[in-house]
């Protein structure tokens, strides 16, 4: 979801850009595979909201757990990492050859594709129907309601602290579903925020305002 206009009824700056990615993929599937091989207890990730269920997934038995706890854990620094890398260039896509190249395993960070935990290990020891049937329940459109204007989306309600965070330095802001407040400053232009504190509008002008006034974001209730 990108905010480019002018929304009707509210003061958005021209030239203001804010993208909201509610669909992180590479993330949501690293904290599926975490909650249904139940590994990774030690990381630093908060409840989930909704629960999934696991289906018929199960830790693979090609490799010990605690080598698949310690792979985890290095998809998941690698996954945070990659919002550092070089801004790219948003009139650049990546074409099918591109997507292809970085699908192969052990490929570095690319600033155009995020890192895929199935580019190393596949599918493997995950239930599919189950991933995308609790990331349809978590996502934007179990939430979505007929003729909801965009003026009722949660930046527009939270406008002016938008504004001061995307003045310094804000360009993303990127919903996980995690269980009530969450609220991190990523890099300078990321900002990550659990679903409960994006659509708060009191919360997430405080997770946006803290950003307006130079300030690190906590990580908020667990």
């Amino acid at each position: 979801m990108k905010f480019w206009d002018p929304v009707p009824d509210n003061p958005w700056p021209q030239g203001m850009a804010i993208r909201v990615d509610d669909t992180p993929h590479h993330l949501t599937l690293l904290l599926f595979i975490r909650h249904a091989w139940d590994i990774a207890a030690d990381a630093d990730v908060p409840r989930l909201e909704p629960v999934p269920g696991a289906g018929t997934s199960r830790i693979p038995d090609s490799a010990t757990p605690v080598e698949w706890e310690a792979r985890w854990h290095r998809a998941w620094a690698r996954a945070w990492d990659w919002y550092s890398v070089e801004e790219p260039d948003p009139t650049v896509h990546p074409t099918p050859a591109h997507l292809r190249l970085v699908s192969q395993p052990g490929h570095g960070l690319d600033p155009l594709v995020p890192p895929f935990w199935q580019a190393d290990y596949g599918w493997a020891g995950i239930d599919a129907g189950a991933y995308n049937s609790w990331q349809w329940a978590s996502g934007p459109q179990a939430d979505a309601h007929p003729g909801r204007g965009a003026a009722e989306l949660p930046e527009p309600q939270s406008l002016p602290a938008l504004i001061a965070a995307w003045e310094n330095g804000l360009d993303t802001v990127i919903v996980l579903p995690y269980r009530g407040h969450f609220a991190r400053r990523i890099t300078a232009r990321h900002l990550a925020v659990s679903a409960a504190t994006r659509n708060e509008p009191a919360a997430y002008s405080r997770a946006l305002h803290t950003i307006g006034s130079g300030q690190q974001p906590g990580t908020g209730e667990r």
